[in-house]
């Protein structure tokens, strides 16, 4: 058994009670954070994450809304103590950009701070990525206007989840969400290098998924019901609205 929680479930353009699109992944060995467009720590707080079980950060593209939190995110630990090392997973050129930034923080001279280790992900269909926190992690790339990879979680039993970050539809994605127990999609609308929520809903069907959350969707109250309506019109099985500070257990 895992959970997933989602931190953050809007677009880029946050709202008074939806951050940046964020999630965490726990296993039986700790919890993994994705993405981190704002320091989630009171995030984490807030669903009852321990910092001292987090095991790695993973970050699936360079956007701001994306990775504009991990130096803050950084330095909260390092305040808090924090000695263990903490893996850093993401395309190359997504940690060569988060290394900038860093850079331009000084982080070099927070002293004590604890071991920050970049991995590299192969930007492969269907590559495994690590073993981590009780769970195996699986990455494809999928289409956005900057190169960006997909997540595939899975627990010791079996079970799945999936997350798309940010992406237009393509087949990739199908096959990492394939027989998954949970896929979190985004539904940002019709725009480039995005998805519709029935062109998500086309993905959940197509993968055979069993539940299908829409996040990254647009900050909008009056288009909800709608965006609903039309991902329920191409996917038979359940679907919802993610919230910050939902949790999902698969």
């Amino acid at each position: 058994m895992a959970r997933l929680i989602l931190l953050g479930t809007a677009t880029a353009v946050p709202t008074p009670d939806r951050g940046p699109t964020s999630l965490a992944v726990e296993g039986e060995g700790g919890f993994v954070v994705v993405d981190c467009g704002e320091n989630p720590l009171r995030h984490l707080a807030h669903v009852g994450l321990k910092v001292e079980r987090l095991r790695g950060l993973f970050l699936t593209h360079f956007h701001p809304d994306h990775v504009a939190g991990v130096a803050p995110f950084l330095q909260s630990l390092w305040l808090l103590g924090r000695t263990a090392p903490l893996p850093i997973f993401g395309l190359r050129e997504v940690l060569e950009g988060v290394w900038d930034l860093l850079t331009l923080f000084r982080w070099e001279s927070w002293e004590g701070m604890f071991p920050v280790e970049p991995m590299v992900i192969r930007p492969e269909a269907g590559t495994k990525v690590t073993e981590i926190a009780g769970l195996r992690v699986f990455a494809a790339p999928v289409v956005h206007s900057r190169p960006t990879l997909a997540l595939r979680f899975e627990a010791a039993g079996g079970e799945a989840a999936a997350y798309s970050a940010d992406t237009a539809p393509c087949e990739t994605m199908v096959e990492l969400a394939r027989g998954a127990s949970l896929l979190v999609h985004e539904a940002t609308g019709d725009f480039p290098g995005h998805t519709t929520p029935a062109q998500a809903g086309e993905i959940a069907r197509q993968a055979g998924v069993k539940r299908l959350v829409l996040v990254h969707y647009p900050p909008f109250p009056d288009h909800y019901d709608r965006w609903l309506e039309e991902a329920r019109a191409t996917f038979e099985g359940p679907v919802s609205l993610g919230r910050d500070g939902d949790v999902y257990v698969w």
